[in-house]
């Protein structure tokens, strides 16, 4: 029996996961644990499916995740895994975006603005973010009509039909990760933060200025903003609704 270690902070992805390792018998040839990063600042839902925490920063977590897993996924994970752990388990990244295109933060808000492919990769981890040989790969569209939200929801969708269709080959060792030959690019959470805070003297066209907000836009999340005179900050989001006919 293999153990495997799930580290989640993404309960809807986690409840699928677990559904798809109880359905397809995996629980068979496996044992699986949940766990959600520490910095997870509300992980009632992760604790709702019988996660506990762990802190990748803390070596005494890294040696029992060493010591006690022979594979370990990194499911939307909010922590870096250290180099020390990837280095010395088998390391799997289920990662909201088409590798190696806008790899790091938020893949889907950087592909609506720069026009780079979207999508869900499986990909095995080494000491780099979002970064390694590819198991599988699923690329979505993105209309126009597209905010963040509408084409998260489309990634995780794919992201769902790879863990369905890869999950026992995985497992099993009898899936082959090919090497992603080409760098790609990378961006961080200070880029996309610096997204956030609006040029109100921008210069550019309506388009590109169109794409900025509705890659911003998601949901109730305030991201976009600019300041008003008296130094406050003022969110803007945009709603985007295409035509029937």
């Amino acid at each position: 029996m293999k153990n495997i270690l799930i580290v989640s902070d993404n309960h809807r992805l986690t409840e699928y996961f677990r559904s798809e390792f109880e359905s397809q018998n995996i629980n068979h040839v496996a044992n699986a644990a949940y766990k959600y990063s520490s910095i997870n600042k509300d992980p009632s839902a992760m604790k709702g499916l019988g996660a506990t925490a762990i802190d990748m920063k803390n070596p005494s977590d890294v040696a029992y995740a060493k010591e006690n897993f022979d594979l370990i996924f990194s499911l939307h994970c909010k922590q870096i895994f250290p180099a020390d752990l990837v280095s010395s388990v088998t390391c799997i990244n289920i990662h909201p975006g088409l590798n190696p295109h806008n790899r790091g933060w938020y893949p889907q808000v950087f592909s609506i603005i720069n026009g780079m492919p979207a999508g869900a990769t499986i990909h095995l981890m080494d000491e780099h973010i979002d970064h390694g040989a590819i198991f599988a790969q699923e690329r979505v569209n993105i209309s126009q009509a597209d905010t963040s939200l509408d084409v998260y929801e489309k990634v995780i969708f794919a992201e769902k039909k790879l863990i369905k269709k890869y999950l026992i080959p995985i497992i099993s060792g009898d899936l082959t990760a090919q090497r992603a030959l080409p760098e790609g690019n990378y961006n961080s959470i200070k880029d996309f933060k610096n997204l956030c805070s609006l040029n109100m003297d921008s210069i550019g066209s309506l388009r590109e200025h169109i794409n900025l907000l509705r890659a911003l836009s998601h949901g109730e999340f305030k991201n976009a903003y600019f300041l008003s005179e008296a130094g406050k900050k003022i969110f803007v989001r945009v709603v985007l609704e295409e035509s029937s006919s």
